[in-house]
């Protein structure tokens, strides 16, 4: 490919993937799946790489996606709330830890330990806490504004109101739809005739993003909190003494962390994670891992999108052979129906090439 076709082929990348973000982001609506979506980004950030020169500050490779809804008020986040650099493979995490594991020698750090969690498929957002009483909730946003969604978030029962200690800390965390709260959502709406939900992530974020916080409040919310964005009068040597001191407090904490200590260990954690996730309870987009040691954390720093000191090992689409037994087609309002599943449709259907 010459310079000529990667620059048209760029132009045409980031056009498709701003408008399957603001599908996802801003719409809650998707469009293609999200390996499509990633497999788009890998491509982009390749060939931006590739050719530096027709590198852009405002290509979402560089920035978080997602904008502010209109109606809600504008919260500007105090510390960003980024994304991860998302990988494909075990040897992209061994060069993210070869890479961390030189830097810490350059900083004579002894040795560097590592938390794998899960990557909760949902909706990030911000709690902010002023002597121990909830104060504030903000989305994500573009990683700098979010939305204020603070009387929706007041409707999710595993949020606390008010902590165990009388402390100040804004803290950040996923939230979610279970599976089986999901799956009885859409059952339910499939009943009464209306649009089903794409997905539980989205319908997480439609739920939490909406201006009227009553309907909110009818929906099956949970979080699990991941992460100490601020807090004052205390300090932290290690992620894993944060997560237990916010467990602590009475935080819902993101059940699924493994303490590791070497590669071995962080492979045999995300092939761990990767084997039980269709036994959890929410569902996951992927593994995270993340260098433990703080003060390490500072030292290698962050890009305007994402941390160094984290990525997040995305596992391959599932694969699964279903046997189609039987069809049975029912008109609807605004869909039809057939045994072991459903698709969209308007008061048509048709089954062809079985």
């Amino acid at each position: 490919m010459n310079s000529k076709q990667a620059k048209k082929r760029i132009e045409e990348l980031r056009k498709t993937v701003e408008y399957h973000a603001k599908k996802y982001y801003d719409d809650d609506k998707p469009e293609i799946s999200d390996f499509e979506y990633d497999m788009l980004m890998v491509e982009l950030r390749n060939l931006e790489k590739q050719f530096p020169e027709f590198k852009s500050a405002e290509s979402l490779t560089q920035k978080v996606g997602g904008n502010v809804k209109e109606g809600f008020k504008k919260v500007t986040h105090e510390v960003p709330l980024q994304s991860l650099q998302d990988v494909f493979s075990i040897d992209e995490v061994k060069d993210f830890i070869i890479k961390t594991e030189q830097k810490a020698q350059e900083n004579k750090i002894e040795q560097v330990k590592y938390v794998v969690e899960t990557k909760i498929d949902g909706l990030s957002a911000a709690l902010e806490y002023k002597n121990g009483i909830f104060v504030r909730g903000a989305t994500r946003g573009n990683g700098l504004v979010g939305e204020d969604v603070t009387e929706n978030l007041k409707t999710v029962k595993t949020i606390p109101m008010q902590l165990k200690d009388n402390i100040d800390i804004t803290v950040r965390g996923e939230v979610f739809i279970s599976k089986q709260d999901f799956e009885k959502m859409n059952q339910e709406r499939e009943e009464n005739e209306e649009e089903l939900f794409a997905n539980a992530r989205n319908a997480a974020a439609g739920s939490l993003r909406q201006l009227d916080s009553k309907i909110t409040q009818k929906r099956p919310l949970d979080i699990y909190i991941f992460n100490v964005q601020k807090i004052e009068g205390k300090e932290f040597n290690s992620h894993y003494e944060e997560l237990e001191y916010l467990n602590e407090l009475g935080f819902n904490v993101n059940p699924v962390r493994i303490y590791c200590k070497n590669i071995k260990e962080i492979e045999k954690a995300i092939q761990k994670i990767g084997d039980e996730r269709e036994n959890l309870t929410f569902g996951i987009d992927g593994a995270v891992v993340k260098v433990d040691n703080l003060r390490f954390r500072e030292i290698l720093g962050t890009t305007a999108k994402t941390p160094r000191w984290a990525v997040a090992y995305k596992y391959p689409p599932e694969k699964k052979e279903t046997k189609l037994k039987d069809i049975v087609c029912q008109v609807g309002r605004t869909r039809c129906y057939y045994t072991n599943g459903y698709t969209r449709a308007s008061k048509s259907c048709r089954f062809n090439n079985f």
